[in-house]
């Protein structure tokens, strides 16, 4: 274990801080008062009001309770902090899910320590299901012990993705999946990252992979799918999350590669990992 991680008694209170947090989000994303919908980066990636009062809710209760923390969040919210922790916010993972009633969207707040993800919090607030771990402990769902699954064979895995929102890049991620799919037992996407990830976690799926993603979509889910007993990579520069339980992971990660050279023509540039 890092010599520089706060104790154990630290830990929990900063994961009871996550909590209490993504519940008071989760009561604006309840309030449904969605406001003025703009595109982001494209027509298809929206932001709502929702999202910036939820992210507003939290960085405001993080800036109260530790003020000498970072703070990283998807609608704009950058604050250096001095502590050497970092807050990474999504207040609503599943914008688009969220627009139109369907389920599957949360709230994700991690906390970073040297770009490690020591603290993961994901509460589907479509499900009021609350997903949760710190590096030196278990992950849990709504208080219960998870793990993921121990499947051997990519054959029989089921494979959660998603899609980008740039038209020339959901182009390609589909080229790719058109490779994945003969290889697994089937693939699903339900539009929210977070919660992907949180299913890798607790066993609902074997295995995610999806390339296009921020750090604030994939950091609190990297946290639970580790403590849950699984392995989790984010690449940076490629901006792709795979995850799965250890037993499949080699053979995940060289199934996804082949398919991506196939389909690019080239082999895939080098990139860190985190």
């Amino acid at each position: 274990m890092n010599d520089s991680l706060p104790a154990s008694a630290e830990l929990q209170r900063l994961l009871d801080l996550a909590v209490d947090l993504s519940r008071q989000a989760a009561e604006v994303h309840r309030q449904r008062q969605t406001g003025e919908v703009n595109p982001k980066s494209t027509a298809t990636d929206l932001v709502s009001q929702v999202d910036h009062d939820a992210e507003r809710v939290i960085t405001a209760g993080i800036r109260r309770a530790r003020p000498d923390d970072g703070i990283l969040g998807e609608e704009e919210t950058l604050i250096v902090g001095s502590s050497g922790l970092q807050w990474v916010i999504d207040p609503l993972d599943g914008t688009v899910n969220y627009l139109y009633g369907f389920p599957n969207y949360s709230v994700s707040i991690a906390i970073e320590l040297d770009g490690l993800p020591i603290i993961g919090v994901v509460y589907d607030t479509s499900r009021d299901k609350m997903y949760r771990a710190r590096i030196d402990s278990t992950a849990t769902s709504n208080g219960q012990s998870i793990g993921v699954t121990s499947c051997t064979d990519l054959s029989t895995a089921l494979l959660g993705t998603g899609f980008a929102y740039e038209s020339s890049t959901r182009g390609q991620q589909a080229l790719v999946l058109t490779k994945l799919l003969p290889q697994v037992r089937d693939i699903r996407r339900t539009g929210s990252c977070a919660i992907d990830l949180c299913l890798v976690a607790s066993g609902r799926l074997d295995a995610f992979y999806e390339t296009g993603v921020q750090w604030w979509d994939v950091a609190a889910g990297l946290a639970i799918i580790r403590a849950a007993g699984g392995v989790a990579v984010y690449e940076p520069l490629q901006k792709r999350v795979l995850a799965s339980g250890p037993l499949l992971w080699q053979q995940l990660c060289e199934t996804v590669n082949q398919a991506e050279i196939v389909t690019d023509h080239k082999d895939p540039p080098p990139s860190a990992t985190i």
